[in-house]
């Protein structure tokens, strides 16, 4: 199953990545993407509990800090 498909369907695109999509997509843990993301590290907002991201942002992430893998 790929990312798109876990939360999104073919009207409706997946704009925005929860944590754990994050965290598959770049190869660490749930608790180490929050981590990132609650200090301002890692480009995302929450909302209540949860944390969201832009594909976009962390795509570009990647490049700025020279993470390597496919996302």
């Amino acid at each position: 199953m790929s990312l798109n498909e876990s939360t999104s369907s073919p009207e409706i695109p997946c704009l925005l990545w929860s944590d754990r999509q994050v965290a598959a997509a770049i190869g660490m843990s749930v608790k180490k993407v929050q981590e990132l993301a609650r200090s301002g590290l890692l480009p995302a907002f929450k909302v209540g509990r949860n944390w969201w991201f832009d594909p976009d942002a962390i795509r570009a992430w990647i490049k700025e800090s020279g993470r390597s893998g496919q996302v």
